[in-house]
């Protein structure tokens, strides 16, 4: 198990951000920016994932009313590894006022992998999380091989999403995919859109949006990320 922790706290005059990781094949933090209470960080493959092994855990912690932003260098592919598993493990915690931004990049899934991908974000009051989660069966040619999402958004006194998704691209299940293999998914915890028509509003403030496809770059969600992260950072703003 490889661990990955990013930490970011308020400071005069420039944020003090944590960054840190362990030795094998890891995700690497890089700062890319920082003012007195927000942060961009960029995650980089710091060799090939996911083989069969890899159980990666990514740990983010942001202070009360400082902001974060992740960005991928580029989308991670799961192998194929004779039926030995691998797993990316995300927990978020959010301070009062604090937000997360990141418009996530592809999981893969190779023929022949079996992967898990699981995301716990925790929101104290008035915290915003924005976060895009792609799924792609298969490379080009293939069907793709078995993979579970799990999701889980909460309050300090409510759920505001819980869901689990299993796939395997050649045992397909009706009614689930719909024979497709993109499922790009948003999700906004923390503050109710004004766009994005088709967008599920949440009971808690908060809304998701879905595409299936069978392309990448067919899926509207990047373009309403970009919307839904205007009204982020203009009510992170006040």
């Amino acid at each position: 198990m490889a661990d990955t922790r990013i930490a970011v706290r308020g400071d005069p005059v420039r944020a003090r951000v944590e960054l840190s990781c362990g030795a094998g094949p890891v995700l690497v933090p890089r700062l890319i920016s920082r003012t007195r209470d927000r942060a961009q960080v960029a995650l980089v493959a710091g060799g090939a994932l996911l083989l069969g092994g890899d159980h990666l855990v990514l740990e983010v912690d942001v202070g009360d009313g400082c902001l974060l932003e992740l960005t991928e260098v580029a989308g991670t592919v799961a192998y194929g590894a004779d039926g030995a598993a691998s797993s990316v493990t995300v927990h978020i915690r959010l301070g009062r006022g604090a937000v997360v931004l990141w418009l996530g990049l592809e999981l893969v899934v190779a023929d022949g992998a079996d992967t898990r991908r699981e995301l716990t974000v925790e929101l104290a009051d008035r915290a915003i999380a924005l976060i895009r989660e792609t799924t792609v069966l298969g490379r080009t040619g293939e069907a793709g091989g078995r993979v579970v999402t799990a999701s889980s958004y909460r309050t300090e006194s409510a759920p505001v999403l819980v869901e689990s998704l299993e796939l395997c691209g050649d045992r397909p299940v009706p009614g689930i995919a719909g024979g497709h293999r993109v499922i790009d998914t948003m999700v906004l915890a923390g503050l109710r859109p004004s766009a994005g028509d088709g967008a599920f509003a949440l009971e808690q403030p908060g809304a998701l949006a879905r595409h299936l496809g069978g392309q990448t770059h067919q899926s509207p969600i990047p373009e309403l990320f970009g919307a839904w992260r205007a009204e982020v950072l203009k009510e992170s703003d006040r």
